[in-house]
């Protein structure tokens, strides 16, 4: 099993710009996902502009910085309906200025009990209009059906499998990609501490040489809140780059 991105998500105006960038270079697997709808990142907003402080950082860099945006509630009920908002255009749009790939190459729509709008001919029409671009949706019982919708559409897309939508709750078993030709991902109640010990429970069902990522969130915070603890996030990468290193040398 090879590791494409250990996805970072969350980030929160609190985390110091100095360190967000410190996460970055540790490793070009290190992806940091940002959740964002307008009631937090509408622009006059704190996380708006400390995300924008972060972004004008980011396009000047010769090595690729990894971000992945994750869409919800209205702004990905506009997107999955195949309606941009004004500021989803705007940071699609964002260029690298040294090497002119999209500054935010992968998005994620997160549907799901917080979105309301799905209409799978819409967002394949949205995929093929980005070519350059990555578009992921999460996997779980509750979205089943509208995937299968998408997946008949023919669109190019990729999963994240999460089957406690968001919840930060591991499961008892982990489930091998849905289809063989859409990359899938996983993510539920990783951590620093137990995150060797999942990646070799993923890594047992999932094909030979299979590629795929990692996404954690909720362990990623302090007790009790939602700011990252610094010494959670960068144990978390740590240790899973030791397990893939250990994998290969076996």
């Amino acid at each position: 099993m090879n590791l494409k991105y250990i996805t970072c998500s969350d980030p929160r105006e609190g985390v110091k710009l100095d360190d967000l960038k410190q996460l970055t270079q540790i490793s070009p697997k290190v992806e940091i996902g940002m959740q964002s709808h307008p009631s937090t990142m509408t622009r006059g907003m704190d996380r708006h502009a400390w995300f924008n402080k972060f972004m004008e950082w980011a396009e000047q860099q010769t090595s690729p910085v990894n971000i992945a945006m994750h869409v919800n509630y209205q702004w990905c009920d506009a997107m999955c309906s195949g309606k941009l908002p004004t500021e989803i255009a705007r940071w699609m749009h964002l260029r690298n200025k040294n090497t002119g790939a999209p500054l935010i190459k992968r998005w994620q729509l997160n549907i799901g009990d917080s979105t309301k709008n799905f209409n799978a001919d819409e967002v394949a029409k949205l995929i093929e209009a980005f070519p350059e671009n990555n578009f992921i949706l999460p996997y779980n019982a509750k979205v089943a059906d509208k995937i299968k919708q998408l997946y008949k559409t023919q669109a190019t897309f990729a999963l994240l499998y999460d089957s406690s939508y968001g919840y930060g709750i591991s499961p008892e078993k982990w489930d091998a990609p849905v289809y063989t030709d859409v990359p899938m991902g996983y993510a539920g109640g990783l951590s620093q501490a137990n995150i060797a010990g999942h990646l070799g429970k993923i890594s047992k069902v999932l094909p030979p040489h299979y590629t795929t990522w990692i996404d954690a969130e909720g362990q990623l915070m302090k007790p009790n809140t939602r700011t990252w603890d610094m010494e959670r996030v960068f144990g978390y990468v740590k240790n899973a780059l030791v397990w893939e290193t250990q994998q290969k040398t076996k």
